[in-house]
């Protein structure tokens, strides 16, 4: 499914009424009607008493249309407007009209008790919309800080008022809602944190955009939905063996640090590679080695990578002079895709990467610090501009990034993003992020295409976790447990 930012959909707006001749009037009809059937299917309406904070914007216009139609259920409803009725105009002052014409009670912000609120039993929060910008002040930033205080349940129109529509931060108060009914497409800021957990339960309503506008091309972020990485699994045939299946080289384990390479040879095989063979410093010495891997030294990985179809660098490599003299002879004579992680990735930021030199395809999956020491951002910066710092830096370097956390980001050289849905907070534990190179690896080496392989593998292993956190509860799985749900993820998504 397609994201769209503020302006993006500012402009489907547009052409919908321009080019497709959608009258805004019914556009916002619509849109009251989606949010009708919301609050109709999940708190019974009749003889309710339902206050519509709206307002002077399209975001109100929305509101006081479903003040309107919520009185056909038998609502009592009460609308309270956050600007006076001079500064509103276009629709939201057709539609406060008709509210006006229909005898439905109308308060100013300011005649509202706290305490009255008391006595509702929804609130719908139609204060700010996609195009608010900065953090409220004023009335909306006293509403706000009311609707919060009342505690009862919230339906906010489109998204919650302070939320920022395009990265999801949050620069003072934010309604906090029950229930947020968006509408055409879902925007950045309601899927990455922390905007994400101020939505409750996320409805995405058609209410009639052109189905060409929301299917574009220009538009570049993406919230993938299981169907749509069915269609990327690699499928097997009946004739299929291991030699076909692909064959992971994963380059690692310092002395004392084998576990990662082996959650990561792990992480590959349970991804569906067919051969994984571990190169550590000490090959001798691997307690934790799995029974199907096979291991060799440093000193040889460089000549068995003619038998590699794609390569993982970095778990457990350690940050030393032998690593990083690996690392070199690494990206100067690879020509298979390669994986980035760990402390590869900090050996990687310690050095200038020559993207006109290097013949692999490369996909690097930073932690926001891993990212901070190759952007030479600080992790503040980092996170409350996820999908920008993650787009920018895979276009200058020419690389698939994965920037991990919650809600992970996949971004490729041609802009496209990637918001991954699944995961869960029980997966903050060791060796995840060695799991999931590994599972990337595994991808690539069954033949798919950097992006398609970051992505896929990005889903299976949250769809893993959320599966374990199911299993076992929410705190306490280990990497071990997520790894065992790997093929009952895949399982799932195919269906």
């Amino acid at each position: 499914m397609k994201v769209a930012s503020a302006a993006e959909m500012n402009r489907i707006d547009r052409l919908a009424q321009e080019e497709y001749q959608v009258p805004g009037i019914i556009l916002m009809e619509q849109a009251a009607m989606a949010v009708r059937q919301v609050i109709e299917e999940r708190f019974a309406l009749a003889s309710k008493k339902v206050y519509v904070f709206c307002g002077k914007g399209n975001n109100g216009g929305d509101g006081l249309a479903l003040a309107r139609l919520l009185t056909e259920k038998a609502a009592e409803v009460t609308v309270v407007l956050a600007d006076h009725p001079s500064q509103f105009h276009g629709l939201a002052l057709d539609n406060l009209t008709m509210v006006q014409k229909s005898g439905l009670p109308i308060l100013d912000w300011e005649n509202v008790n706290p305490g009255e609120l008391q006595n509702a039993d929804l609130i719908v929060d139609a204060l700010l919309g996609t195009g608010a910008r900065g953090a409220p002040s004023g009335a909306p930033a006293a509403i706000i800080s009311r609707i919060n205080d009342s505690l009862k349940p919230v339906v906010s129109v489109d998204i919650p008022s302070g939320v920022n529509v395009d990265n999801g931060q949050i620069g003072g108060v934010v309604v906090k809602a029950s229930v947020t009914v968006t509408f055409g497409l879902p925007k950045p800021g309601l899927l990455i944190f922390p905007g994400a957990e101020m939505c409750g339960e996320l409805v995405i309503a058609p209410i009639g955009f052109p189905r060409k506008l929301l299917e574009s091309a220009s538009l570049k972020i993406n919230w993938p939905k299981e169907q749509e990485v069915r269609q990327l699994i690699p499928k097997r045939l009946p004739t299929a063996h291991k030699g076909l299946a692909g064959h992971v080289l994963v380059i690692g384990g310092a002395v004392g640090m084998t576990g990662a390479v082996a959650l990561c040879a792990l992480g590959a095989l349970r991804a569906g590679s067919g051969l994984v063979t571990v190169g550590t410093e000490n090959p001798n010495y691997f307690p934790e080695k799995p029974a199907e891997v096979m291991t060799l030294s440093w000193e040889r990985v460089l000549t068995f990578l003619e038998k590699a179809d794609a390569v993982v660098f970095g778990p457990g490599i350690s940050v030393q002079e032998k690593s990083r003299d690996l690392l070199i002879e690494l990206l100067n004579n690879c020509t298979v895709p390669l994986v980035i992680d760990a402390d590869g990735l900090n050996l990687l930021a310690a050095e200038s990467l020559d993207r006109s030199v290097l013949n692999a395809p490369l996909v690097l999956t930073p932690h926001p610090g891993e990212m901070s020491r190759l952007t030479g951002l600080s992790v503040a910066e980092i996170q409350k501009n996820r999908i920008d710092v993650a787009r920018g830096f895979a276009k200058k370097l020419g690389v698939t990034l994965v920037l991990k956390g919650a809600r992970s980001i996949i971004a490729d050289q041609e802009e496209n993003i990637f918001i991954n849905p699944t995961g869960n907070p029980g997966m903050a534990t060791a060796g995840m992020g060695d799991a999931l190179a590994g599972a990337i690896g595994g991808l690539l080496a069954q033949g798919m295409k950097p992006a398609e392989a970051a992505l896929t593998g990005t889903y299976l292993h949250g769809l893993a976790g959320d599966l374990a956190v199911e299993k076992y509860g929410p705190a306490g799985i280990i990497t071990i447990d997520l790894l065992d749900e790997y093929p009952v993820a895949i399982k799932k998504v195919l269906g």
